[in-house]
């Protein structure tokens, strides 16, 4: 069986609980499906994940030939988990 990364949100509170709370093995609560299935698969193989819109920005202060087509490989590429919006 293969195994699926997976990125969830949670309310910041549940999170922060999670890490305070000494939880042993046998008394981990099960995490509720809906989590499991509003997440995001990451795909397989995925490299190292990051922010483009911080690297378009720090590559526009460059001045390398090419750039302009480099920011279009960026921008072309899927998707994998949206920005937040500036609301959180």
């Amino acid at each position: 069986m293969a195994d699926i990364e997976l990125v969830i949100k949670i309310p910041e509170e549940m999170y922060e609980a999670s890490q305070i709370i000494d939880v042993k093995y046998e008394d981990t609560v099960q995490i509720p499906l809906e989590v499991i299935t509003n997440g995001t698969p990451l795909p397989k193989g995925h490299g190292t994940l990051i922010d483009s819109d911080k690297l378009i920005d720090k590559w526009a202060k460059t001045t390398v030939r090419g750039r302009t087509e480099f920011d279009q490989v960026i921008m072309c590429e899927p998707t994998v988990i949206p920005a937040e919006s500036e609301e959180g």
